[in-house]
């Protein structure tokens, strides 16, 4: 990544400037993110990661941006005079005044009127009428991915936060990242880049040919587009090995209140790894966060060797990871929930694994993986086929199950909007 680039990133933060740093799969952009926010800190600027999943923010380090921005489920601007009302408001003033940079990623998913209202928000806290208060967002993500989600009785002007009066009015600058580093096949890259903008030709067909042809449903991971199908398939394949499973409660320690959706609730929903994890010796699981001593990394896949889960003794699961010779001893990882000024509100400690067998298509994401099966039968929603096809590294490790043309979806008013930041560039 260009030392460069990260300078010119910092340098405009310092003067109040938004950028967009955007492109496909794999282009390293929460890496770049990351990068400028590491930089940023040690220059002593109060900069704020933040992300639109609760499962992303923790992976980052972060917080989710409804936390950020003190929402609720409400989106309308209703919801600013009942703020302004609250007492909460001053303290969300009062943090956002701190704040000098706001990194936000994943924007695929934010939703047009929630954008609205954190402009809103800001423009009222910070006491300018200028985009976003005079904030600079740096916002990352790509908008071929994963949609907002909007349902189907809720009338929207705008589903994209690219079309927003806040977004156009903010003089963004967009960062176009290009370069593919997950994947290196020439060909493979291009299949992925006319999937991911709405192109199926013949030399895609024999491609996808060639990957319904590919046997090794033992050996990778499956991705479906619900939770249901992940859930039962995870659990048929761990009843099938023999002997019994052993059950790793998660610890899991914060406030609870009746009233609202507090820390310790959230943070188990939000978390990755499992509040029960039932694993069997031969079990196939996959690792869930970056090794502290480069043993694994977030997406490392291999088979349980052994197991101890004895009260009063030291938690672990002995796995044999692909590619080594010796089996790695995983413990317990705690995942933290903080506030702004690193307080901490909750904590989950549990075995950073789980069931490989399958996940869904959205907790794939962020995923490199060497090999994988994608099952297109409930693909629903533009994105989910591109994300789940471009987690592998090479077309020899991706097998393609219940493909249709009709399933590659790409919304026109994405495809539009990159049309015109391509020519720009």
């Amino acid at each position: 990544m260009s030392d460069d680039l990260i300078d010119k990133i910092i340098k405009g933060c310092k003067k109040n400037k938004c950028f967009f740093v955007t492109g496909p799969a794999g282009v390293g952009k929460t890496h770049l993110v990351k990068k400028v926010y590491e930089k940023l800190k040690t220059q002593g600027v109060n900069v704020v990661l933040s992300s639109t999943t609760g499962i992303n923010a923790l992976n980052l380090g972060g917080i989710t941006v409804h936390k950020l921005f003190g929402l609720t489920n409400r989106s309308d601007m209703g919801y600013i005079g009942y703020m302004r009302s609250s007492f909460l408001f001053r303290g969300i003033s009062i943090r956002l005044n701190q704040i000098d940079v706001i990194i936000i990623d994943e924007v695929s998913m934010l939703r047009a009127d929630t954008l609205e209202l954190i402009n809103a928000i800001l423009q009222k806290a910070l006491n300018n009428t200028k985009p976003f208060g005079g904030k600079s967002i740096i916002f990352t993500g790509d908008f071929y991915q994963i949609a907002p989600v909007v349902k189907s009785y809720e009338t929207k002007k705008t589903q994209w936060i690219f079309e927003t009066p806040a977004w156009t009015n903010a003089d963004i600058e967009v960062v176009l990242l290009s370069k593919i580093f997950r994947q290196s096949d020439p060909k493979f890259i291009d299949f992925l880049q006319k999937i991911r903008v709405g192109k199926f030709d013949k030399t895609m067909e024999s491609i996808v040919k060639k990957c319904e042809n590919n046997k090794f449903q033992e050996e990778a991971t499956i991705f479906f587009a619900t939770n249901n199908e992940c859930e039962q398939w995870n659990k048929n394949k761990l009843d099938k090995i023999p002997g019994e499973s052993v059950t790793f409660l998660a610890e899991i320690h914060g406030k609870r209140n009746k009233k609202y959706a507090h820390d310790k609730d959230t943070i188990a929903r939000d978390c990755i790894a499992k509040e029960e994890l039932a694993l069997k010796k031969g079990a196939r699981v996959i690792a869930v966060v970056n090794d502290k001593n480069n043993r694994f990394v977030n997406g490392s896949i291999g088979y349980v060797t052994d197991l101890l889960n004895e009260k009063g003794s030291t938690k672990y699961v002995e796995v044999l990871f692909n590619g080594d010779k010796k089996p790695t001893i995983v413990k317990a990882h705690t995942w933290t929930k903080t506030n702004l000024k690193g307080k901490r509100l909750a904590t989950m400690k549990q075995i950073p694994l789980i069931p490989a067998y399958a996940l869904t298509i959205h907790k794939s994401q962020g995923l490199t993986l060497d090999s994988a099966i994608v099952d297109c039968e409930n693909i629903f929603v533009s994105g989910q086929l591109y994300v789940a096809l471009s987690r592998v590294k090479k077309m020899e490790g991706l097998a393609i199950k219940h493909f249709k043309k009709e399933q590659i979806l790409v919304n026109k008013n994405v495809d539009d909007y990159y049309q015109k930041l391509n020519k720009k560039a």
